[in-house]
């Protein structure tokens, strides 16, 4: 009797492992792909420059700051392009460009939005932070730290350590970097489009992230055959907040005040990219 007792539990528990093991395998599979997004998945529509991005929200197309971070200027009207600026908006495209998934997330201690309407939000590609690998390939800053209490700002700062250390792009140069922005008279004889990376430290950074040999699709839709350089591609290309493109020849009225989100070679080519000529 002993014996039949035992073979009907060891048949229960056979019977049991088989209906328990898929939903294990489910559960795994699951899990991994929610690993992707942290906070709210969103659609990207352009990438700025090191620090903001326009994005698909809630229905309508919106700015976004990146938080507790500040990178060089590219296109202010008193400062001008300053130094690291074209690098920290190229990398921060091919991180957010190359990425299956980039998502936002809030910090439940502080504000939404700023007083200009942009989202004010952590960002992640594929469930990786932006903002910490930006700060450690020294091309941002930790800035606009108006509450202490904010998410990750611990580990933004030890990020920050390790590239001060290791003269990291724009902790290159002494007197630089200031807790209220960069000063452009600290990186001397620069002027814009130039590279001011002089200890090549950008480009040891970025060789060890796999995303970057990976060409921006940013840049895939341009002519393979071109060699040219951004410096030749003058046309500036611009996504308003209704989602409108224009591009904008140079010697136009609105060239110099157009913020540039894409740039292209040829009027061809920006039209092909879905762009309308602006006035």
């Amino acid at each position: 009797m002993k014996k039949i007792i035992g073979l009907f539990v060891a048949a229960a528990l056979f019977v049991l492992a088989g209906c328990t093991e898929p939903n294990t395998l489910t559960s795994s599979t699951t899990g991994s792909n929610e690993q992707k997004i942290v906070g709210e998945q969103v659609e990207v529509v352009s990438v700025m420059d090191g620090d903001t991005m326009k994005v698909k929200y809630d229905g309508k197309v919106s700015s976004v700051r990146f938080l507790l971070i500040d990178a060089p200027e590219m296109y202010h009207k008193q400062l001008g392009e300053q130094p690291f600026g074209k690098e920290a908006q190229k990398r921060n495209r091919d991180l957010i460009n190359n990425a299956e998934v980039v998502s936002l997330e809030f910090d439940k201690t502080g504000d939404k939005e700023d007083k200009y309407g942009r989202l004010l939000a952590y960002v992640y590609v594929d469930g990786k932070s932006v903002q910490e690998q930006l700060i450690k390939e020294g091309l941002v800053r930790v800035g606009y730290v108006y509450n202490k209490q904010a998410a990750h700002l611990d580990d933004y700062y030890k990020a920050q350590d390790e590239a001060k250390a290791a003269n990291r792009g724009i902790w290159q140069y002494p007197g630089y970097v200031t807790n209220r922005g960069f000063v452009k008279s600290k990186v001397p004889g620069w002027s814009a489009g130039q590279n001011p990376d002089k200890n090549g430290s950008l480009e040891k950074s970025v060789s060890t992230n796999k995303a970057t040999q990976t060409q921006s699709k940013t840049t895939s839709s341009t002519n393979n055959s071109s060699t040219k350089s951004d410096e030749a591609c003058t046309i500036k290309g611009n996504i308003n907040a209704k989602g409108n493109k224009n591009y904008f020849l140079p010697g136009t009225n609105n060239y110099d005040n157009v913020q540039e989100e894409k740039m292209f070679c040829s009027e061809e080519e920006a039209q092909k990219a879905g762009f309308k000529k602006g006035s």
